[in-house]
């Protein structure tokens, strides 16, 4: 679910329609070497991340790719091949490409073995960041199957008791259907307290981060964004489950690195090193509701599961929103964010302004 620190920026943001921001994003990555179909799905992936709210994924991280990219660390022109291949599983290598293309390629995959054996599970190494994680569990959801999407990613997060990051946020995204006029419940979190990239708003906002986010460089926690060094397990420390959190995110790196033959904790870059490659991995479980149960059935009782939770009596102070359901905040977002278009900040607006004057993009979202 996403954060409700990261929502709205706190100045007055400009507004920018999805499909605009989807097409610069395009030309962008166009212009960066990425063929027309990538190039378009790569802008998909992040136009998505801001419709939802979840802005510390979306078209601010633009600049993160162009540098990589041009320094050689991404190559925008890589295909997925395969390593190994069975009825119901897939292992394929990235080849240090963008994952903001090849990992849709990837579930599209996973998704054509779900179908004809009723669960698929596919491996990706040598890949890159891929963007939100509900990007590749809606697709699915949206076409009938409920999916896991995992990846690690370049250490940030401190293990349990631990003074230095050896873990990525290392996010797990799951989806399933609900019925053909209902939303797919989605859930998209990190097993970190909280994603980096919400330290990064917090720096651009000159805002305090809440106890609990993070520790500095001694190791101590810290409630400025600017002196945080490495992120704390979901959790935090033991009194609020920080193990669990803790456990979640190795799950995810042996499943993304070990398993999928990828790069793990330390190995992996980090997002502020791109000079070096990424060497992340992915894993993707997808299967068919009717393997299992007959999906009207399945649906119905999805849904009277989520209505039972939304019917929970309120707790003081929560009465005006009620209890939510993963997915809630982000699928309300996306509905104002369709209608009225996603706000940024100045400074990403800048940022993305720098950006295509450089490339000799037109930046012509506002108006």
């Amino acid at each position: 679910m996403a954060d409700p620190t990261s929502s709205e920026p706190a100045t007055t943001p400009q507004r920018v329609a999805p499909e605009r921001l989807e097409q610069f994003l395009t030309e962008v990555f166009q212009r960066l070497g990425a063929p027309p179909g990538r190039a378009r799905r790569a802008a998909a992936t992040l136009v998505l991340a801001d419709r939802r709210g979840i802005g510390s994924h979306g078209a601010a991280r633009l600049g993160f790719y162009v540098r990589r990219i041009e320094n050689g660390t991404i190559d925008p022109r890589a295909d997925l091949t395969v390593l190994r291949e069975n009825p119901a599983t897939l292992a394929l290598d990235a080849h240090d490409g963008l994952g903001l293309a090849l990992a849709p390629e990837a579930m599209d995959r996973c998704i054509a073995k779900a179908e004809t054996a009723g669960v698929a599970l596919c491996t990706v190494r040598n890949s890159s960041h891929f963007g939100i994680g509900a990007a590749y569990v809606l697709s699915a959801a949206e076409r009938g199957f409920a999916a896991l999407a995992m990846t690690n990613a370049g250490p940030l997060v401190a293990p349990l008791f631990g003074a230095e990051a050896r873990l990525g946020t290392n996010p797990i995204a799951f989806a399933a259907p609900v019925g053909p006029d209902e939303p797919p419940l989605v859930l998209d979190m990190a097993t970190s307290a909280v994603a980096f990239g919400k330290i990064e708003l917090a720096r651009r906002a000159n805002s305090a981060i809440p106890p609990g986010w993070a520790i500095d460089a001694a190791g101590a926690p810290t409630t400025d964004p600017f002196a945080a060094r490495s992120l704390a397990p979901l959790g935090g420390d033991t009194a609020g489950g920080g193990h669990k959190g803790y456990g979640l995110a190795v799950m995810v790196d042996m499943l993304c690195g070990p398993l999928a033959g990828a790069l793990w904790g330390t190995q992996v870059a980090s997002l502020q090193t791109v000079e070096a490659r990424s060497g992340i991995g992915h894993v993707f479980f997808v299967w068919r509701i009717d393997a299992f149960r007959d999906p009207v059935a399945f649906a119905a009782d999805a849904r009277a599961l989520l209505a039972a939770l939304r019917a929970t009596p309120p707790a003081p102070g929560h009465e005006a929103s009620g209890v939510l359901v993963p997915g809630d905040p982000e699928r309300a977002a996306e509905r104002e964010r369709r209608a009225r278009g996603i706000p940024f900040p100045a400074s990403v607006i800048g940022e993305l302004r720098a950006l295509g004057e450089r490339l000799g993009v037109p930046f012509e979202l506002d108006g």
